[in-house]
């Protein structure tokens, strides 16, 4: 088994946390004007560094059709099918656990199929995986077939201008394009990013510098939007973008001090507990929003750090279990 990149963990594991900070603390933005404003800057970055850290680990395929299926079949199909193994199973937990009509249910299942901007409730997360798997297929398209490093990013680029050119695309008579699509238009520059920038982070110099930086460029966006509304938004589901030069570069000047910070506190053994978060980031990413819904029920949780702690908790204490009884039950693989 491939050794895990320790600083990667813990960077997947701050940012799923504010994922799940941002959506604890969202019933609190309209009437606190501090949670708003954090709210808003964690939108800058948690989302981005998942779509950068995403492509870390792409590697180009061969230009032959068996390549490229062979890609489909590892990287792009898997995901798919837990998108809706997962899908189907929180439509379902939702139907008992809050006592929905059937024909509610029904039609959450097209919802489903359609995906993006029309899932809400246990499933509101669930746009990101859509707009994942089509990002990593386009950028393992375009670093395979396009051999240019400076047209790669023109194209990501074009891309992104394109995405961020109105606030919102129509797909026939719907508000919304189907699994958010028009949304990795503009996640595919910030992939194509970390593709190139692991490759040549090991090489970059005074790294205490450029976390120094990153810090100072989001403190000093944060203060702005706390004290004169800084004209910056970046909520990639609802495709509510200001200032799109931001957009591209706020979050990757943030996430880059994440990841040298990050690799300062992987050297020390007091933050190894950040390890198994960041490691089972996705269970969180797909189980946190059920969480929620089960703890609001019980009035000694239903409070937003309750929200956070168990919506981190939990689904790594299962996926932990999973995984435990699947080493054991299941034969292992012959190398």
């Amino acid at each position: 088994m491939k050794k895990r990149v320790e600083w990667v963990d813990m960077a997947k594991a701050v940012g799923i946390i504010a994922i799940v900070l941002g959506h604890a603390i969202h019933p609190l933005t309209d009437t606190s004007h501090s949670m708003s404003v954090l709210y808003a800057s964690l939108y800058w970055w948690h989302v981005p560094l998942f779509f950068i850290v995403g492509g870390f680990f792409l590697k180009p395929i061969q230009r032959t059709w068996a390549s490229f299926w062979a890609f489909v079949r590892r990287r792009i199909v898997p995901n798919i099918v837990l998108y809706f193994v997962a899908g189907i199973f929180l439509i379902l937990t939702s139907h008992f656990l809050n006592g929905e009509s059937w024909s509610y249910t029904g039609f959450y299942f097209v919802r489903l199929i359609y995906g993006g901007q029309t899932l809400n409730g246990e499933l509101s997360i669930f746009w990101f995986m859509t707009v994942y798997v089509i990002t990593v297929f386009l950028v393992v398209m375009i670093i395979s077939f396009i051999k240019s490093i400076p047209m790669q990013f023109l194209i990501t680029m074009v891309m992104f201008g394109i995405g961020t050119a109105q606030p919102h695309y129509h797909f026939f008579q719907f508000k919304s394009v189907p699994w958010s699509a028009d949304s990795a238009l503009i996640a595919a520059v910030w992939m194509l990013t970390g593709y190139y920038g692991y490759k040549y982070y090991p090489q970059l110099k005074n790294k205490v510098g450029y976390a120094v930086a990153g810090v100072l460029i989001y403190a000093s966006c944060y203060v702005k939007k706390a004290t004169i509304g800084l004209n910056f938004k970046l909520y990639l589901k609802s495709h509510i973008i200001h200032t799109p030069f931001m957009a591209f570069f706020i979050p990757i000047a943030i996430c880059l001090a994440i990841f040298i910070i990050c690799e300062a506190l992987s050297r020390t053994r007091f933050f190894k507990w950040l390890l198994p978060i960041g490691q089972y980031s996705l269970a969180i990413m797909y189980l946190h929003k059920m969480i929620f819904d089960v703890a609001e029920k019980i009035p000694l949780f239903n409070h937003v750090w309750a929200f956070v702690i168990l919506g981190v908790v939990v689904p790594v204490g299962l996926a932990m279990i999973y995984h435990y009884f699947k080493d054991r039950l299941l034969p292992a693989k012959r190398a």
